[in-house]
């Protein structure tokens, strides 16, 4: 059952990163290829220079379509960081049929959306266009016409733009508009540019998208500070509880290391909801946010992570549980992976590209996979070698030891299963249970699991390195007193039986 949940968090974890590499990241501008639209596999699209002038007609392809629309169903259930809606784009050369500048926002009746565009490269057939998530999925199912060129041919005339869409605006140097959404209720709005001939351009310029009231963030996301300021007050309040309870109740030769990195866990948890909760709080006043701010918390992030999942090796290794220290080869390997985990974690929140960007987001989760099986054997191995101590010893209150470590590491091993498998299982609640403009409930649900496992270790571990033994095992120093005792009561001389000793 566990090697099911780790392959099936493997498999998700790829599709999530291949998702990031397609979709919109938040605060970051990436041209997209409308899906429906891209080249079969047999003809490859290829580039198309200033100086071409034949240009052949693409076709829907069944697979990219499927593949499209598994990742914008995917990305947009990731945990993203807060939407910033007043942006700078600045976009390099390219020629994509469709490049989005904003994915997926959720906009109440009456927002306000100012468009400031400006084409170094002119070109004809080049429209700004804002789209509904209903309009966006039809142009999914659609089929683009190729218009006939001026000489007749029938692939000259770049393809049909008379696509539904619910504003549009021309761009050829220049687009300034400023309009209010008007509609019946809330909706989801795709903002992006169509060039139906392909041609190379060069755009620049700014976009806002205000909620009624100056409301900055996406009605997704309204009620996400809310949700941080809870969660993170429920770790930091956890963490002192667990601290005074360590320093209170336990005894001295009770304390170890292994507590203080749970109770680090804990605190860095509850420090890295702050620091994104004052992302969010900055995005929502001002529409933006600074780089410090998103890269911040976000390394902070990567360190919490580390410290996660170097908690779960130890604990699976058996430290200080188990055994007082870790030979030399498990040491490096920890200290290796917690090393290349930093690494990749420092370039996937630095990187400019989404390739790039993707390709360490892909290594970090391979890295973690492989610490999470390592995790599963130790584990294994672990609770092997106790119950084999427990089946080689006799009843005694030593036994009732083994036995109470036997049953913490059993427990364990489902709490592991269910933090393998419980990132499958949200993915499945968000995208066929959750409204779409719930995702502050999808990150309530991510932080309050990640709670209860944090707070599940704590409690399976509180007795450990020196647990009380089983109840049971009680008997065996009663009846070993009990002995003792009619030992002492039976006068020399004289057999248990009563019968006195022959001479």
């Amino acid at each position: 059952a566990i090697a099911c949940g780790l392959t099936l968090c493997m498999e998700m974890q790829t599709v999530s990163a291949a998702a990031s590499t397609a979709l919109l990241p938040r605060g970051r501008w990436v041209p997209w290829p409308l899906p429906t639209w891209a080249s079969p596999p047999s003809q490859p699209s290829v580039a198309s220079s200033a100086g071409s002038s034949e240009r052949r007609p693409r076709t829907p392809s069944p697979a990219a379509l499927k593949r499209a629309a598994l990742c914008c169903l995917v990305g947009g259930s990731l945990p993203w960081s807060s939407e910033a809606i007043s942006k700078t784009i600045d976009a390099p050369h390219q020629d994509a049929l469709w490049t989005f500048l904003e994915y997926d926002m959720g906009l109440d009746p009456g927002s306000t959306i100012e468009i400031d565009m400006y084409n170094d490269r002119p070109a004809n057939n080049t429209y700004v266009m804002v789209l509904t998530h209903e309009q966006w999925v039809d142009w999914r199912r659609v089929e683009p016409t190729t218009l006939p060129g001026s000489g007749g041919d029938a692939s000259g005339g770049g393809l049909n733009s008379y696509l539904v869409s619910y504003w549009r605006g021309t761009l050829k140097h220049h687009l300034k508009a400023r309009f209010k959404v008007v509609a019946p209720t809330k909706d989801r709005y795709h903002i992006g540019i169509l060039n139906a001939q392909q041609q190379i351009l060069k755009l620049h310029g700014t976009l806002s998208m205000v909620n009624p009231g100056g409301h900055e963030l996406p009605l997704q996301e309204e009620l996400i500070p809310n949700v941080l300021f809870v969660t993170s007050g429920l770790f930091l309040l956890s963490c002192l509880i667990y601290v005074c309870y360590i320093f209170v109740f336990m005894r001295r030769r009770d304390r170890t290391g292994m507590h203080a990195v749970m109770a680090s866990a804990l605190f860095l948890k509850g420090v890295v909801l702050l620091f994104w909760l004052g992302d969010c709080w900055m995005v929502a006043k001002y529409g933006t946010t600074s780089s410090w701010s998103q890269v911040g918390w976000q390394l902070l992030e990567k360190v919490q992570t580390i410290l996660e999942l170097m908690m779960f090796l130890l604990i699976a290794l058996g430290w200080k549980f188990l055994r007082a220290d870790l030979n030399r080869t498990e040491v490096r390997f920890a200290c290796g992976i917690s090393l290349v985990s930093f690494y990749l974690g420092v370039f996937e929140v630095a990187c400019t590209t989404q390739s790039t960007c993707g390709s360490y987001q892909l290594s970090r989760y391979i890295l973690h996979s492989l610490c999470y099986l390592v995790v599963i054997v130790a584990m294994n191995f672990n609770m092997q070698l106790v119950y084999q101590q427990i089946a080689e010893a006799p009843a005694s209150l030593d036994s009732g030891k083994l036995y109470r470590k036997y049953h913490a590491y059993k427990g364990f091993r489902w709490i592991f299963l269910a933090f393998i498998i419980a990132p499958t299982v949200e993915l499945f609640l968000k995208v066929t249970v959750m409204p779409w403009d719930a995702h502050w409930l999808y990150v309530l649900v991510q932080q309050l699991r990640t709670w209860a496992i944090y707070i599940s270790i704590i409690v399976t571990f509180s007795a450990l390195p020196h647990p009380s033994p089983l109840r049971v095992f009680d008997l065996t120093r009663d009846v070993a007193l009990s002995d003792d005792e009619a030992d002492e009561d039976v006068p020399e001389g004289v057999l248990e039986d009563g019968e006195p000793l022959a001479e």
